[in-house]
């Protein structure tokens, strides 16, 4: 409320400053060559009037109804009438005042009152002035409104990732945690002695995900430590059957990723790669790191007998760290995915963070 009263006060003020300048301005351009300076204090008063009217009319009335709503040809006849009706209403002034302030004595006025132009110039000198200044201030507060309607946009649409990204999140979770709890499934029916490893590894992972998952951003060592216990989870389940080469990096300095954006991958490997093949299946996954890009690439068999409806590229998890990649690296990776008859592959590159 304060803040507007002040605005109003300095509107106000502005305002007031100009036309005390103006009517300065009317008495010395009107009055430099005339003697009687009261007969010019008379023909700029009675001239003020008309001056303010006609600013005031041009920029609150011509120019935000016809100007800015695009229809010119109004625009231009109304502002010709304007123009007509205001010269005509000065020159009665001027014709008034020489008449009674001046006795008809030409010698008490000056010169400039008796020529058109120079009275259209001084009048209009003052009106367009005015509406350089109000345009100047209407585009300014044009372009600040757009800054405003840009930021809340931005706002707005930064929450919505969030919002997007945690809701991902969330798919990714269960999808996970589904498919981990199944191969504990299997081992306990089996009465596996490996069993109580994989609990182990399947506590580490929920440790990971509930408690560090949440950042933005976690170590990529985290990261590749999480992707460890998921692998040896997987060996456990498919030890007979896997041929698993893993070639992981061993120094990742300060570096940090969005957290469980490789896993997807991995786990659709394994997935669709081990679990449907009939016969021993391979999964090779290489990671490096070539200054601030991670080079991630992970292959695997695949089933070329497999029903068209299981398609490999276009499941859930796979839908999911696409939609993630976009939002959280935009312009920053860069995905591949080769699906040929017996084997699938990723290639993903991504500029990380330290």
């Amino acid at each position: 409320m304060k803040a507007k009263t002040t605005t109003k006060f300095y509107n106000i003020f502005s305002h007031l400053v100009f036309w005390f300048a103006a009517y300065l301005f009317f008495i010395i351009f009107y009055g430099r060559a005339n003697r009687d300076y009261f007969v010019t204090q008379v023909f700029a008063s009675m001239l003020f009037p008309l001056s303010i009217a006609t600013t005031y009319f041009i920029n609150y009335y011509l120019i935000p109804r016809f100007l800015f709503t695009k229809k010119y040809p109004r625009f231009i006849l109304f502002s010709f009438y304007t123009l007509v009706i205001s010269v005509w209403l000065e020159l009665h002034i001027s014709l008034s005042v020489f008449a009674f302030f001046g006795n008809y004595q030409i010698y008490k006025m000056d010169p400039a009152s008796f020529d058109a132009v120079l009275l259209i110039v001084g009048l209009y000198f003052i009106i367009i002035v005015a509406t350089a200044i109000k345009l100047v201030q209407r585009s300014l507060e044009i372009q600040k409104n757009n800054i405003e309607l840009h930021k809340k946009r931005f706002e707005t649409e930064l929450k919505l990732k969030e919002a997007e990204l945690k809701l991902l999140k969330a798919q990714i979770h269960p999808h996970f945690l589904f498919n981990t709890l199944n191969n504990l499934y299997g081992l306990t029916l089996e009465k596996s002695d490996e069993a109580p490893d994989l609990v182990l590894r399947l506590s580490e992972i929920l440790d990971y995900i509930l408690y560090r998952c949440d950042e933005k951003r976690v170590l990529l060592s985290e990261e590749i430590n999480n992707l460890r216990n998921y692998i040896e989870i997987e060996k456990i389940r498919y030890s007979e059957k896997l041929n698993l080469d893993l070639n992981f990096l061993t120094n990742t300095s300060k570096l940090k990723i969005a957290p469980l954006i490789i896993l997807p991958f991995v786990e659709n490997a394994f997935k669709h790669g081990v679990s449907k093949f009939p016969g021993i299946a391979f999964v090779k996954i290489k990671m490096d790191v070539f200054k601030k890009n991670l080079i991630f690439n992970v292959e695997n068999t695949k089933n070329k007998y497999a029903s068209a409806s299981d398609n490999y590229s276009k499941g859930i998890g796979l839908i999911n760290v696409r939609k993630r990649l976009d939002l959280m690296y935009p312009e920053k990776y860069k995905l591949n995915i080769e699906e040929l008859d017996e084997t699938f592959s990723v290639n993903l590159t991504i500029e990380l963070e330290d």
